[in-house]
């Protein structure tokens, strides 16, 4: 039988007239009946195919139709399209509904586990709506997914290598090689049901996970699993024909760097020196690599260029780096198998300074740098950063067939598409779904934080000026302050003062009970928990928060929870810190001025994701105050959706001030 050609939405569609999975072509000419239920195969011809408005469950609004659109013209066809759209926008649940019809895998990249249960649900409710039985499945890590009692828990370095161990020895209870999949497993398999049917079959959820990819429709996955090679190459997912969507896709410029970076701590050196003496043999390499570590401690970081970190840990070493790795990586295998009889996780230091030295050796140099720094604990480290975020992205776009990045804040995009190296990709920002007339934003040209201008005088105005306008709020409000230290030190003034007022031994600004971010997970959870009870209580409540903290991405303050935001300051990165210094210089010898712009888009970037913390859905709402006249000189790259109908431009102690006016064509008019 003649099929035609698949893979663009008017194609053909290869399914079981019975359970109503989808097979693509290979595997309809391989086997002509369903894996699941032995009944024929149906091809339906492409007249019947169901389109987007088939697969939608709800009515679209028109920038959600103009959004498809784009879509299906670009990233359905191929191309890569790069889209800001709001929060509440329904990005999910329009880029599903119109690629899945094309019959191309999807795979979707994300950055939190809420996320990957929001696009399980929104796939689950287009196969409600549509009577489709679309599959997934949420592709994740070992420690996700793991149910052996002698691996979970531990840490992931240490948990992959001893599944590795268990694996070799045929000591895991559970299945790891799949050659076919299981019959009648759950359509969508998120965390839950792979882990319920791994325990259910006695077959691991992970290698599950990995074999599902190959059959399901889409794959829902972390980051790590797109931009990192190796992981890619250990899982088999191929980027190949497939269709490649990355939410929240703001951060793939620092993701991918990370990823492609590497840092030799002191820790490590003494744990892998331990190693050596573990299987008998000397770690004197290893214990000058520490003592060059200790010799280059210093209170300033200090950068050096690739040539010369080689060069100086080679001098340390008093042996060329190739001549260790081949005289090093033969003992690897003998440390694990020492710490196994020792009842050990088998994790190897040494194996990563192995690695830390072949990504030096093997890197393209001129896009990397060596940085001799203290961590965050104090101690001595080597960092070695790869400063071009398009090294991870470029062959990652390249190999997929069509690329969608979206998120709410790509703004300004231009300037991101360079940075990523994707000038020559579409590129669209979309009219806010909510009613702008309930959105305010006002800028206090009255206001800095510029450190010179950073005074108790001028944090005093910045106090009374917030808790003046926190009584236009009705119920909570967030405050985000560019540094925790900054934040401390505004709190302090603001209560000696009298600015924060004390009442029943608690702090209350403009009205409202005061609220710190927690220093860490546990503590800023409590602390949120809190807040949130008392945000829609009467009287309301107010968060302070630090930009790039732990509640100004991923946490979500819908409806009463924050009715209003104060940003105070711009969140600049430290201009000082010679990595950024790198950074930009680096840029700027890709493109004149690229540095510069680049150093502005990443603070408009933190910015623009902590007013994001206000807006969750279409008729949700915000009030924005932001305290610094630098946000009126760049005001172009505050992101569309916040900038409500109106803007109002004013100057703290000044009985004047500007009202603009928003227009269709993103002209903005003072009246």
């Amino acid at each position: 039988m003649m099929i035609p050609c698949m893979g663009t939405a008017m194609t053909s569609s290869i399914k079981c007239p019975q359970c109503g999975r989808s097979y693509s072509i290979d595997e309809y000419e391989e086997d002509k009946f369903c894996r699941e239920c032995n009944k024929l195969l149906e091809v339906i011809p492409s007249s019947k195919v169901k389109g987007w408005r088939d697969l939608f469950p709800y009515d679209p609004y028109p920038q959600q139709v103009e959004f498809i659109e784009d879509v299906q013209r670009t990233v359905a066809k191929g191309g890569v399209l790069l889209t800001e759209a709001c929060n509440g926008f329904g990005k999910t649940i329009s880029t599903l509904s119109c690629l899945l019809p094309t019959k191309k895998q999807i795979i979707y990249a994300t950055r939190t586990h809420e996320q990957v249960r929001q696009v399980l649900l929104e796939l689950k409710s287009i196969n409600e709506k549509s009577g489709e039985k679309y599959s997934a499945v949420n592709l994740a890590s070992r420690n996700f997914l793991c149910i052996n009692p002698d691996c979970r828990g531990l840490p992931n370095n240490e948990a992959q290598e001893l599944c590795h161990t268990l694996r070799k020895d045929d000591e895991c209870p559970f299945v790891h090689e799949i050659d076919k999949p299981p019959k009648r497993l759950p359509i969508i398999l998120g965390r839950k049901e792979l882990v319920d049917e791994g325990r259910r079959r006695k077959i691991c959820p992970y290698f599950l996970s990995r074999r599902m990819a190959q059959e399901t429709d889409v794959i829902v996955a972390p980051y790590p699993y797109i931009f990192n090679p190796m992981i890619r190459l250990m899982t088999g997912l191929d980027l190949e024909k497939k269709i490649l969507i990355l939410d929240e896709g703001h951060n793939i410029d620092q993701v991918g760097q990370e990823i492609l970076s590497d840092t030799l701590t002191e820790r490590g050196l003494s744990a892998a020196a331990e190693e050596m003496k573990l299987i008998r043999k000397s770690p004197r390499y290893i214990n000058r690599l520490g003592e060059h570590l200790l010799r280059n401690d210093r209170d300033k970081p200090r950068l050096v260029k690739p040539r010369v970190l080689e060069e100086e840990l080679e001098k340390a070493l008093k042996t060329d780096i190739h001549t260790f790795i081949e005289g090093h990586a033969p003992l690897v295998d003998a440390i694990r198998s020492m710490k196994i009889q020792n009842r050990n996780p088998p994790v190897s230091y040494l194996n990563g300074l192995l690695g830390f030295f072949e990504l030096l050796q093997t890197s393209q140099k001129s896009k990397y740098v060596g940085l001799y720094k203290r961590n965050y604990y104090g101690a001595p480290v080597i960092e070695y950063r790869c400063l071009d975020p398009s090294l991870a992205v470029e062959p990652v776009v390249n190999s997929a067939d069509g690329v969608l990045i979206m998120s709410g804040t790509l703004s300004p995009i231009d300037t991101f598409a360079e940075i990523i190296g994707q000038e020559k990709a579409e590129k669209k920002v979309y009219d806010p779904i909510q009613k702008s007339e309930k959105i305010k934003m006002t800028i206090d040209t009255g206001i800095t934080s510029t450190y010179k201008e950073r005074t108790e005088q001028m944090i005093t105005k910045m106090g009374r000026t917030i808790s003046d306008d926190m009584e236009k709020v009705s119920q909570g409000a967030l405050i985000f302050f560019t540094q925790r230290g900054f934040m401390n030190k505004c709190i302090d003034t603001w209560t000696r003062k009298g600015i924060i007022k004390s009442r029943t031994g608690l702090p209350y600004l403009g009205g409202k009970q005061l609220y710190r971010e927690g220093r860490d997970a546990n503590q800023n959870r409590d602390v949120v928990t809190r807040y949130k009870r008392m945000a829609v209580s009467i009287g309301g409540a107010v968060l302070c928060c630090v930009f790039r903290g732990r509640n100004s991405e991923g946490s979500n303050f819908p409806g009463d929870q924050a009715r209003g935001i104060f940003l105070v300051g711009v969140p600049y990165a430290n201009f000082g810190d010679p990595l950024v210094k790198a950074q930009m210089s680096f840029f700027d010898k890709q493109k004149r001025g690229l540095g510069n712009k680049w150093y502005t888009m990443d603070a408009f970037r933190a910015a623009n994701q902590s007013l994001g913390r206000g807006i969750r859905g279409r008729d949700d709402w915000c009030h924005y105050w932001m305290l610094d006249r630098r946000y009126k000189e760049h005001k172009s790259l505050i992101s569309k959706w916040a900038m409500g109908e109106k803007l109002i431009i004013r100057r703290t102690g000044s009985k004047t001030q500007s009202t603009f006016k928003r227009f269709k064509d993103d002209a903005i008019i003072e009246l």
